[in-house]
């Protein structure tokens, strides 16, 4: 094969036939010091400079070419923009297969990294497929790409010594000596319209250029095109309004790494023509279409009302959904995660004094992908280093939720520091066995093309215990439904101020998207999705809401309601905390025996209990065919039972149904109200009242899960449904229990009265008689609410 040749009319002929160098550093050494007595002190050592022998980085600018050499091997060409000049890299030779491994990377647009070699250019690695590691991927990408300085994206580690730092955004600053780089959020006043002094652009950040930086245009449309450039033509950004669609993007490579990061300078900046395009949509740090918009008036460029505009998806447009963290309980539980996906940081002491070595700072969840530079600089702002992060727990196999752990796990080895990811075996390997004895052959949900997530989780969750970490305590509750190994998590987090514990629960997979309907595949997830939140209602006590998506529960709405109240001059002597702003119970919930009777947690499962069960959810949305309607029903219950034996297991509960105004606090004016989110917002019944109980229905149809080919009328369908087999109350059974405890409710009731009648008849350990709708809810007899239990 002949090489291809690259023909660069527009490169000056000396840079592009320039030899490629190694690029090395130094730290300043420390001289000696002055010895004791009079007299002149010694002359100062020499410093004796530290060279950190990196790795080598530069971006793709045409396609890489394959010849063949004497001896039968493969050289692989490639020309590349570097730091040093323009590059056509030559690899020694390699096997047909290497060759073809090291073009998969050598994409146009491909931001890589490769050992420095001498004659032939590149050094092959000890993975001679791994020659070449793409760092950023531009290709023909529109998308915004975004990465801080310090964190995320960088050179590949190499002789014991982290890779030099990689940065990206869009350009809004430049002088004689710096470029500044950010993704373009701006906030100049806070939710209760108080102006800040100077507008917050918290993920923007200025870098100092080298004397020699070299600067690259990069054409995307037509690579060939590309050219040398300089400073004094490197376009800057017009401004920050979110009107201004055209954008200039750059990709900065620097000369040193993370540990030199305050010194550093940039080395190359290679800027993208056309330009960049944004979503000309407005940003706030509150989810799209949130109540606290409404008072924003409408938009001067769509005309839309802002509380109507939905920001564009999050992969295309990042920076839509970014957000303020903020500390939830002091020095030890922070919310780190955007305005749409929430993340949390866990501080956790082991209590062994000037004894460091077994704290842990876990991750709850990974976010978005593209979005690690907001959460990385979230962590910062809270006063963690988020290479300080010793354990990851994804909760469950979905790309909103593990999206950045790769880009995680590279910024973790090229410091050389372990992490431990942890995650649910029913995702990452799939539904293999109940704890009821019966076993699976189910899928999990994460995908298989996600090789180095399933190759890096080192840990799988034990169910149901308390892993204690001193100041911290988790546990972990499997729960399928979202997905087959969908995760709840209870955090019990001590309090510094009152050394009390305090619990956040928290739903690791609350999203109804793909059970709407019954299909062959979701039956025994439907049925499993009910369950798990009549489960948690029944048998948890809960503190306070930690949710997994902002449209959940109104976390982020809380704390800007709090900053906006602490900010208010009125309030400087009486400043509150998250545990001032975060309810426990429902404000609006009836007292039984001096109680509030709804807790938080519990009416955020009941919003999506009812989502999945009722026929009220048919009614108000097409897409939806609810349990009650539609199925699956448990085998044997088709058309429900009569007068059944059921022994009781617990005292029961009086469940209220979904109160829509979420955490209504009058002690704060933005929450005086609640927060209403949008997303199934017909499900809001605080009239209506159920009894739920843990039972064991003496019926000899049902077992505790659906069965493999299980054929069933769904009468919202109008057909038959021939159901694959899933656990559903047998994920929790113990093993050989031939009726599994079901959490079952009665039908709905109008008035707490005559809820409490049917509460009043429940003893645990009794055996009753009851009668079951299709649906598996306990029949309540017309005008005789006592009469429920038997």
């Amino acid at each position: 094969m002949q090489m291809v040749q690259f023909k660069w009319k527009m490169l000056p002929v000396a840079l592009a036939t320039a030899a490629l160098v190694a690029c090395g550093g130094s730290d300043g050494g420390s001289g000696g010091s002055a010895g004791p007595g009079p007299g002149p002190a010694p002359t100062p050592e020499p410093t004796v400079p530290v060279v950190k022998n990196f790795r080598d980085a530069g971006l793709v600018y045409g396609a890489a070419a394959v010849t063949s050499d004497a001896a039968g091997g493969q050289v692989v060409s490639v020309p590349v923009l570097t730091a040093s000049g323009v590059e056509y890299l030559r690899t020694p030779s390699v096997s047909s297969e290497v060759a073809t491994a090291l073009q998969a990377n050598l994409v146009e647009g491909n931001l890589i990294d490769w050992i420095p070699g001498a004659g032939a250019r590149v050094a092959l690695a000890a993975d001679a497929a791994q020659t070449f590691n793409v760092i950023l991927q531009k290709g023909k990408s529109a998308n915004a790409q975004f990465n801080l300085k310090k964190y995320g994206a960088a050179v590949t580690r190499h002789d014991g010594t982290p890779g030099r730092m990689v940065a990206a955004g869009w350009v809004y600053h430049k002088t004689d000596s710096t470029i500044t780089v950010g993704d373009g959020t701006s906030v100049s006043a806070d939710q209760a319209g108080r102006a800040y002094a100077q507008p917050i652009r918290r993920y923007e950040e200025t870098y100092t250029l080298a004397a020699d930086a070299k600067i690259y245009n990069v054409d995307t449309s037509d690579y060939s095109k590309s050219r040398v450039s300089s400073l004094a033509d490197l376009p800057v950004t017009a401004n920050y309004d979110y009107a201004t669609t055209a954008r200039q993007a750059v990709y900065v490579l620097f000369d040193d790494n993370y540990e030199g990061a305050d010194n550093a300078k940039v080395k190359a900046v290679w800027y993208f023509t056309p330009q960049s395009t944004s979503d000309g949509k407005p940003v706030w740090e509150v989810p799209s279409q949130s109540p606290m918009l409404a008072d924003k008036g409408s938009d001067p460029v769509s005309g839309q009302p802002f509380m109507s505009i939905n920001a564009t998806g999050v992969t295309a447009a990042p920076y839509t959904r970014s957000t303020e963290p903020f500390e939830m309980v002091k020095n030890t539980m922070y919310y780190v995660g955007d305005n749409e996906v929430a993340s949390y940081i866990l501080k956790a002491d082991m209590g062994t004094p000037n004894d460091p070595s077994d704290d842990k700072v876990i991750k709850i969840d990974a976010g978005w992908p593209n979005s690690g530079y907001q959460y990385w600089k979230n962590m910062e702002l809270m006063g963690v280093d988020p290479r300080s992060v010793t354990d990851i727990w994804l909760t469950h196999g979905h790309g909103d939720h593990y999206g950045t752990v790769v880009e995680q796990l590279k910024m973790m080895d090229n410091a050389g520091k372990p992490i431990k990811l942890w995650a649910s075996r029913e995702d990452v390997e799939g539904v293999k066995s109940d704890l009821q004895g019966n076993t699976w052959n189910i899928a999990g949900a994460l995908p298989a093309s996600e090789t180095v997530i399933r190759a890096r989780t080192s840990n799988f969750y034990e169910y149901d215990k308390w892993y204690d970490y001193g100041n911290v305590q988790i546990k972990v509750i499997w729960s399928p439904g979202h997905t087959p190994g969908t995760t709840n998590m209870l955090f019990k987090v001590k309090n510094p101020a009152d050394n009390q514990f305090y619990t956040f629960g928290y739903h690791g997979g609350y999203g109804f998207n793909g059970l709407n309907s019954p299909t062959p595949a979701n039956g025994w997830l439907r049925l499993s999705f009910q369950h798990g939140f009549s489960y948690l209602q029944n048998n948890l006590d809960v503190d306070f809401v930690s949710p997994q998506h902002t449209n959940q529960f109104p976390i982020v709405e809380v704390f800007q309601a709090l900053k906006a109240y602490n900010r208010d001059p009125a309030n400087v002597s009486r400043q509150l905390t998250m545990f001032d702003a975060m309810n426990r119970k429902v404000h609006d919930s009836p007292l039984v025996n001096g109680q509030k009777l709804t807790g938080e947690f519990s009416n955020q499962l009941e919003k999506r209990r009812s989502v999945a069960s009722y026929k009220a959810s048919d009614a108000n949305n097409a897409t939806y065919k609810s349990i009650e309607t539609s199925g699956p029903f448990k085998p044997g219950r088709e058309n429900g039972l009569t007068n059944v034996s059921a022994r009781l297991l617990d005292g029961g509960k009086i469940i209220q149904g979904f109160v829509g105004a979420q955490n209504k606090n009058p002690a704060l004016p933005l929450l005086a109200e609640g927060i209403v989110p949008a997303t199934d917002r017909y499900t809001n019944d605080p009239d209506g009242y159920f009894v739920q109980v843990s039972i064991d229905v003496q019926d000899p149809g049902y077992k505790g899960y659906i069965p493999d080919g299980f054929v069933q009328n769904s009468p919202g369908l109008g057909r038959s449904v021939t159901y694959s087999g899933g656990p559903v109350e047998s994920v929790h059974a113990a093993k050989g229990t031939f009726h599994p405890p079901e959490v079952l409710r009665t039908q709905r009731v109008a008035t707490l009265e005559e809820a409490q009648q049917i509460l009043a008849r429940i003893t645990s350990g009794n055996t009753v008689t009851i009668s079951l709708t299709p649906a598996s809810e306990i029949v309540v007899p017309a005008g005789n609410p006592a009469q429920t239990f038997r």
